[in-house]
């Protein structure tokens, strides 16, 4: 099942009009690790994500030369609405932060407040970047198959350096060519929560994740 799972993510990014620069580099690379989970949200798959990252970040070396990516695809559930699917995501993330405080504190580098424009999600003490994938996803790089989560390190961002800015003007060349306009959402908000789950929050959203012992 991983292995069917993984070749499916690898067709998608290999799609033509897939606009992620970053996942193409870091598949054609084989610097993506992935692990396949029964359900997003769940306790089992939660608690099983979080080991697997940490897993993850015993060997992690950031580097500007590279892309490497922790995707995290589950099982189900299939066919939710773009509310629904965020929904999801803030209960698996709220269930993995209360499992992380227990051992970590959140990142020194960046802010735990998810209304703040420094927020970055803490695992282990290490800034990521999450980005979501469904079927229900309105823009269509966030549209595969299976539910997803895909973990990018803040630190390998900040290793980039300019490069990252390159790619992220590349990125948004390429949403614009191939489909019609860059992500409204990035381009209205700063906050990096409302970036999550991929739907285009309304301006009032409030994230619905408390860090704990702030």
């Amino acid at each position: 099942m991983d292995d069917d799972v993984f070749d499916a993510l690898a067709k998608f990014i290999e799609q033509s009009d897939f606009v992620c620069l970053g996942a193409r580099a870091a598949l054609r690379k084989k610097s993506i690790v992935h692990h396949h989970y029964p359900e997003l949200g769940a306790e089992e798959s939660v608690l099983a994500h979080h080991r697997d990252l940490l897993t993850f970040l015993e060997t992690f070396e950031p580097s500007a030369r590279s892309f490497t990516s922790f995707v995290a695809t589950f099982e189900g559930p299939l066919h939710l609405t773009e509310q629904e699917y965020e929904d999801r995501v803030w209960r698996h993330l709220q269930t993995m932060h209360d499992e992380d405080s227990r051992n970590y504190k959140w990142s020194d580098r960046y802010d735990s407040d998810p209304a703040s424009a420094d927020f970055a999600f803490s695992v282990g003490s290490h800034p990521f970047f999450v980005v979501g994938l469904h079927n229900g996803a309105s823009r269509p790089s966030r549209r595969f198959e299976k539910p997803a989560l895909v973990f990018n390190s803040h630190i390998q961002f900040n290793a980039l350096g300019i490069k990252f800015f390159k790619l992220r003007g590349k990125i948004r060349a390429r949403e614009r060519s191939f489909h019609g306009s860059a992500n409204p959402s990035f381009t209205t908000y700063r906050e990096e929560a409302r970036h999550y789950g991929g739907r285009f929050t309304e301006p009032e959203w409030k994230c619905p994740f408390s860090p704990n012992g702030e």
